[in-house]
């Protein structure tokens, strides 16, 4: 069993000494091999991508198309008491957004994410002000990581997309450059 086999999910963090994203190669070496620890036979859609990385993360993943508004990312977790949720752009390819939500998934995988809240009574009984939840997303949701954390889920998703066996017309691995082109310098 190799160290990464025998990490939990969300400890594939950056080792010490390791937060130069130009050593590009040793991070690859790492999310390939993460992959490989995950053992996913291939899928077809994202949501059987979604439902392997819940079962092995023990919290349910839910994926919701929006869309987004200027400024935003093209997607982004939301991490719930009991569930995360994945939102991503509804107005592009399918390719793009099997990129968008495997780039996502990749983030929880690799534990950049702060701990969901406890859903606890104590909490539950709090009363809070109402706040437009669409608004508390724009001011509060991610809109890139640090560039070491981009770098690992940038790389895991893109070998996250490589499981998924597509359907005919959804386009292949080849065509996503072109497509993401547009978003040169910004995060995914």
């Amino acid at each position: 069993m190799t160290d990464y086999q025998a990490m939990p999910l969300g400890h594939w963090r950056l080792a010490d000494g390791e937060q130069d994203v130009r050593d590009l190669g040793r991070t690859r070496r790492r999310m390939r091999a993460m992959v490989r620890a995950l053992d996913l036979p291939p899928m077809s859609t994202v949501e059987e991508l979604g439902a392997a990385v819940a079962d092995r993360a023990g919290r349910s993943i839910r994926l919701v198309p929006r869309k987004m508004r200027v400024g935003e990312p093209s997607g982004f977790v939301e991490r719930r008491a009991e569930t995360d949720v994945i939102y991503f752009e509804q107005e592009t390819s399918g390719l793009h957004q099997a990129h968008i939500i495997c780039h996502e998934l990749a983030h929880l995988l690799c534990g950049h994410l702060a701990e969901p809240p406890a859903a606890d009574e104590e909490t539950a009984q709090v009363e809070l002000p109402t706040i437009d939840a669409d608004m508390l997303r724009l001011i509060l949701g991610r809109s890139h990581y640090d560039d070491a954390a981009e770098a690992e889920a940038e790389i895991l998703g893109a070998e996250l997309t490589r499981i998924l066996v597509l359907a005919p017309g959804a386009g292949t691995t080849s065509q996503l450059a072109p497509v993401l082109e547009h978003r040169k310098g910004q995060h995914v």
